[in-house]
Formats: C-alpha cells, structure tokens, sequence
C-alpha cells in the first residue's frame, strides 16, 4: 500500500493513502487541491494499472509532472520516490518498508481523520496546526496541554509527528524523537497519573536550532527518578523491567529505550517533570548527561 506524504507548504508531513482516480489540480473535483499558476484544474491523477501497479501521469497536455527530478508524462510509484506537481512536492511511501512506528503514527492519522465528528481535542482539528501557519514563531516554541486519557495522547502524537517533520529532521531521528515522546507521555499518563483521567499533561516542545526539546510536565507525586536512572545504566532491560514492576509501576523496557535514544534526560527534584533533546541530524551535538532538573 502506497502512501504520499507532503514535503512542502503547511501540510508538510500530511499523507494521502493511494487510490485510483485519486486526483490533484487547482479544480473543485480534485482529491488534493492548490490554488497556483501553476496547476491545471486536474493537473495529475493517479490510477492502479491492470498488472497491479500504482501508477500516476499527467491529466492535462499543459501540465508537468517530476518524478526524482525527470519530466515525465506516466511513472510507476516506488518507494521513496519524489514527485512534484506544480509548487507542491510528495514522497512516494510503501507501507511494507516502513517502520512500526511509523506505521502507528499513520493508522492515528487515519483514526482522527474518520471520527472528526466525534468529540475530539481542539489540536485534533489542526487548530494549533493552523496557528503555526500563521504564525511561523510557534514551530520553535508551543506549549500545550491535554485530558490524560489515551485518546488525546495519540492525537498529540499525531501533532507532534507533523510539527517536526517541519524542521528538516532526519527521518531516523523523527522516529527516535518520536519514540521518546510517546514513552515518556505514556510515563506520565499511567505511572505519574495511575490512569486518572481528570488530571492533565502539559507539553512544551521547543526548536533549538540543531536540537529538538520536550518538556512533558504531569499532575502526579513523582518518583525516585535518580534511583531508576541508576537502575536503567547498572541492570539489563528485563531485570529493570523487573524491578519496576515490584515497585509498583510498569515501563521498564520503555525507559530503557529511551536512555539508549538520548543522552540529554533531565528531570525535575519531584520526578513530575522530564525534559529531553534529541539532535536534527545523526552524530549532531546533544547536551549535557541527564539527571538535573528540568
């Protein structure tokens, strides 16, 4: 199954799941719609060819369609391939070479999209995403907070995964960075809360130039942090786990990923606050070991 993801304008990390006559123009009819000099009422379509092939071509004798750079009038999709119509740019994306990660932050996606309806958080709409349109400042800084309830926490996946798709991050590091928000949002939620719901998570996400921060603040007590962060470096994965779960808690793989993922790990004295960076780039500089309050 193909997807296209944008690379470009606002909706820079959106994906549109491939179909037959799936269509992009300037037209009222078109899946996918622009306003621009550039594009035809239907400028591009894409369509499933009788071997099986997801194909796509140009649908108008005006208009160009560039696919890894060549001007083509039909192409075959493959995986990771870059298309560009008029001003907007895509990358060809197959599900089966992608990451489980990736994958669920896809399958949220497509859950939100199918129960806008229902009652659903403000962000979910892309009011927060459409703030950050008009206001460009807010992709370096923006604070938010959610109900901690599982259904919000994956629409604050949902919006994080599309806000730093928008810094030009490595895709191994989107994922990494990814992984250590849900963890750490899953932490707070189940562990810092033990599942009440009528408490709240407050995120702060910052653009530090060559890093990326989170600060996830919750309602509950805190823990011993220091004594779990020893635990995590001294013990293997399933002993720490293992421990953990003695205390009364859970989680212990997941803290273990993420001290494997970052080396920048602060938290606050309570334990009720946990900062992490995480560089754009492999080998980019992170800051200082964690443990310091955040």
């Amino acid at each position: 199954m193909y997807k296209l993801e944008v690379q470009n304008t606002a909706f820079k990390g959106k994906r549109f799941l491939f179909r037959d006559g799936l269509t992009v123009g300037s037209g009222p009819t078109c899946t996918i719609r622009a306003q621009h000099h550039e594009l035809e009422d239907v400028h591009v379509r894409f369509f499933a060819a009788p071997t099986g092939a997801a194909m796509v071509e140009v649908a108008n004798e005006k208009a160009h369609l560039f696919v890894n750079g060549k001007d083509v009038l039909r192409s075959e999709l493959r995986h990771n391939d870059e298309l560009v119509v008029g001003p907007l740019r895509f990358k060809v994306l197959d599900n089966s070479r992608q990451s489980s990660t990736t994958l669920r932050i896809d399958q949220l996606v497509e859950e939100l999209d199918a129960h806008k309806g229902e009652d659903i958080y403000d962000f979910a709409r892309e009011d927060l995403f459409y703030l950050i349109t008009k206001d460009p400042s807010l992709r370096e800084a923006i604070s938010f907070t959610i109900p901690s309830k599982d259904r919000f926490i994956d629409q604050a996946q949902v919006f994080l995964t599309r806000l730093v798709k928008q810094c030009s991050m490595d895709e191994d590091q989107v994922e990494g960075f990814m992984t250590c928000a849900k963890e750490l949002i899953l932490n707070a939620h189940r562990h810092g809360h033990q599942f009440d719901e009528s408490k709240v998570i407050t995120l702060r996400y910052r653009d530090l130039g060559e890093r990326l921060a989170l600060t996830i603040d919750d309602q509950g007590a805190g823990f011993d942090h220091k004594a779990m962060l020893e635990g995590v470096r001294t013990k293997n994965a399933a002993q720490a786990a293992r421990d953990r779960y003695k205390a009364g808690g859970f989680g212990g793989l997941g803290f273990q990923l993420v001290t494997k993922l970052v080396s920048d790990l602060r938290y606050n004295d309570a334990g009720n606050r946990v900062t992490f960076t995480l560089p754009k780039t492999k080998g980019g500089s992170e800051g200082d070991a964690g443990g310091r309050p955040g």
